[in-house]
């Protein structure tokens, strides 16, 4: 019977250099891909989590705390809180549905309602055409950017103190009316001019902010478009309401709905010059709520305030998107 040679192990011959590496990169990619994700979230998270402790603690626990306290009426510890349910909202309601012109809070909804739709129009106008000034100036551009946007960094009561004597019966604006023979109104002081009063200093001071945002999108616009509809011979004109308008839906959109909420929360101006007088006419959402909270120590119901202005701010910003095209064609 023949003998079978036996097999000799092969000796391991030494990998070289670049042998060694490839292996290494090889089982480098083996590692799964989940956990590289894992340790990029978890970064990303920790990165987070200042803003995210404040968003949970001053936000959303304050928020929901603010909608339990509704439903409950609260004297500030003269008396126990006391379980009302929806109580609060009925009589709100009540009042909405049988004369909503006694009660403070309807009445404060409808100004603010007269007072966004002015103060949003007139702020996103004013900004768009500060931003397309700043956009074609060639010399002096940061000098004039910065007087603009002085308004929107001045104090809110430092701008009320200000406009407390241009709107006094004797003040600047009336003046000036005086010298082209033109009776002052007393801005303040009448029911019909104090609202509109309020409108003229929210568009001045909140125009510059949204200054801001338009001229950065001016800024990012495709110049290949508009030179494109130059050479096809459209005008200024023409550019601007069918090239440049279009391209800055989505800016739109974002002023549009940021001035609304910021209108609809808007408080200083109203306590600090008019206390919501006369006759209720300047009276706000927020100021209703301040003073039946602080004044009255209704703090149940000032608290089912709050939540009806949420629900309306949430459904007005709701429809803006629905209907605001935040789309572009190109």
């Amino acid at each position: 019977m023949a003998a079978h040679p036996v097999k000799t192990a092969p000796t391991a011959t030494p990998l070289s250099v670049v042998e060694r590496r490839r292996r290494l990169r090889s089982d480098e990619i083996k590692v799964p891909r989940l956990n590289w994700r894992r340790r990029e979230t978890l970064i990303a998270y920790l990165f987070l989590s200042p803003y995210l402790f404040v968003l949970l603690v001053f936000f959303a626990l304050v928020s929901f705390y603010g909608v339990g306290l509704s439903l409950f009426t609260i004297d500030l510890g003269f008396t126990p809180p006391t379980f009302v349910g929806f109580h609060n909202y009925q009589v709100l309601f009540h009042q909405l549905f049988t004369d909503p012109s006694l009660s403070p809070f309807w009445i404060s909804i409808l100004n603010i309602v007269k007072f966004t739709a002015i103060v949003v129009s007139g702020q996103t106008a004013l900004a768009l055409v500060l931003a397309m000034l700043l956009q074609t100036l060639v010399r002096g551009k940061g000098i004039f950017r910065t007087i603009f946007y002085i308004p929107a960094v001045t104090s809110s009561v430092a701008t009320s103190l200000i406009f407390l004597w241009l709107y006094n019966s004797d003040g600047l604006i009336n003046y000036l009316l005086s010298t082209v023979h033109l009776p002052g109104p007393d801005w303040l002081n009448d029911p019909f001019w104090a609202l509109p009063a309020l409108m003229l200093l929210n568009i001045w001071t909140t125009a510059a902010a949204f200054m801001i945002y338009f001229l950065a999108a001016l800024q990012d616009l495709p110049r290949e478009i508009l030179e494109a509809a130059e050479v096809d011979g459209a005008n200024r004109q023409q550019i601007f309401w069918h090239v440049t308008v279009p391209l800055l839906r989505p800016t739109i959109f974002l002023v549009v709905a940021l001035g609304t909420i910021g209108s609809f929360q808007m408080f200083d101006q109203a306590k600090f010059m008019t206390d919501g007088g006369p006759l209720n006419s300047t009276l706000t959402p927020m100021l209703e709520i301040y003073k039946a909270a602080f004044n009255d120590s209704r703090f149940g119901s000032a608290a089912a305030m709050s939540v009806i202005l949420f629900l309306i701010i949430f459904v007005v910003t709701l429809l803006q998107r629905r209907f605001i095209d935040t789309s572009i064609q190109r």
